[in-house]
């Protein structure tokens, strides 16, 4: 028998035989830890300050190029242009809407300094098949996973696969009002580096053991504030994160067989191996097959009271009162910053003198992006989540059901 803990024992709880509920007690970077079996994770303000501290970790730069995709979400490619890389997009899979990584291999070049692929809606992109490219080419792959944290991948989860793991805590599958995000790495180095994006000094003057990183701890990095505020509610949202996460899948499998027949309608593909975990429903609607476009369906649906969009076209423009549908949707290779490659003022980071080969992004470079953002409409997380149940699922195919059987009325009433 051991000693009292007073006198000098171990502790009976502690180390290696802790209480679930002294999670309460962790840092929300322990507690990733813990949960992705990740190495190593800091807490930032942001899912995008998350991604730029992955580029700046992967030593992205002026001249640099990150392939990435135009089917997403604006601060992606706008993480790109923040450490000042140049955005190369390559096409996505038309049935997981993620990276196709057969681009990727053609759009590499002397340049390619790291992938940026997006897990998107909540399906996660290739990253073993990513990982094999960059091992090829040395390069980094860094994940916005964003949309996905509780996601895996053969049985093992989203932020302990890629170089850099991007998460955010905004209306995502893990949950902060007050937002927030991280970034995860099993390298030490990168983990360092990424702490050089915008943290505060005293930070990384704490957290940093590479003489080279400290160097340069007296400016914060960047001089940028990354630091990460309310932390807790995420941390707890770790202790029933795959009960939520489950529930949530099975309530959009029961929508996915409901809708399986639905004329025009095709419900979201799932990966072999790949867990799903749907931040948003997103099926394809087909305006061949009724005549109807695909803002006409939604605005049918919303009238409904299903609320459902065109994501990369608008995303969720009701997140404020005065937010309104973007005129200029569309994937982001085809927005003006894109078209105009200036940013600053003076053409940079597009033209400036230490980029090789200046892009140009045309009409017809993406077909399936092009295609699929005038026909994909998303569902959100909180009409799929828990306590919803099977019973709302049933409202919501209704719903489409109406719409669907009423849809020539559509035709004649067209705005």
């Amino acid at each position: 028998m051991s000693n009292l803990a007073l006198f000098g024992g171990p502790k009976t709880i502690g180390g290696e035989h802790d209480l679930r509920s002294t999670w309460a007690h962790k840092s929300l970077e322990q507690g990733l830890c813990e949960y992705t079996g990740a190495k190593y994770a800091k807490c930032v303000s942001s899912g995008t300050a998350a991604i730029i501290s992955g580029l700046f970790a992967a030593g992205c730069g002026p001249g640099d190029e990150v392939i990435t995709v135009a089917y997403t979400w604006v601060a992606t490619a706008g993480s790109i242009l923040r450490v000042n890389a140049v955005p190369i997009f390559a096409d996505i899979d038309p049935r997981t809407f993620t990276i196709d990584p057969d681009d990727v291999r053609r759009k590499i070049t002397k340049q390619t300094k790291a992938i940026l692929a997006v897990d998107f809606y909540g399906h996660p992109a290739p990253i073993p098949e990513l990982m094999e490219i960059a091992e090829e080419r040395g390069l980094l792959v860094i994940e916005d996973a964003c949309q996905a944290s509780t996601a895996e991948i053969n049985g093992v989860k989203v932020g302990n696969i890629a170089h850099v793991t991007a998460f955010s805590w905004s209306g995502k599958p893990i949950y902060s009002p007050g937002g927030g995000g991280a970034y995860l790495t099993n390298d030490r180095n990168l983990y360092e580096r990424g702490l050089l994006a915008g943290q505060h000094p005293t930070v990384i003057q704490g957290l940093g053991t590479d003489p080279e990183i400290l160097r340069y701890a007296s400016m914060g990095g960047t001089g940028d504030n990354m630091r990460a505020v309310y932390t807790g509610e995420a941390l707890q949202q770790l202790l029933d994160a795959d009960v939520r996460t489950d529930a949530r899948i099975r309530n959009c499998e029961y929508l996915s067989a409901r809708l399986f027949e639905t004329p025009g309608v095709t419900p979201p593909y799932v990966r072999p191996g790949y867990k799903h975990v749907y931040h948003i429903y997103n099926c394809l609607w087909d305006p061949s097959v009724h005549g109807v476009s695909r803002d006409r369906f939604c605005q049918a649906l919303n009238a409904e009271g299903v609320y459902a969009v065109g994501y990369v076209k608008d995303a969720n423009y009701r997140f404020a009162p005065e937010s309104r549908p973007i005129e200029a949707g569309g994937p982001i290779h085809l927005r003006t910053i894109f078209q105009e490659r200036n940013l600053y003022g003076k053409g940079c980071p597009f033209l400036c003198p230490h980029v090789v080969n200046p892009p140009v992004y045309r009409e017809g470079d993406l077909p399936v992006s092009e295609e699929l953002w005038q026909r994909e409409f998303g569902i959100f997380q909180p009409d799929l989540s828990p306590p919803n149940d099977e019973r709302d699922m049933d409202l919501i195919v209704a719903a489409v059901q109406k719409v669907v059987d009423h849809i020539d009325e559509l035709k004649d009433d067209a705005p």
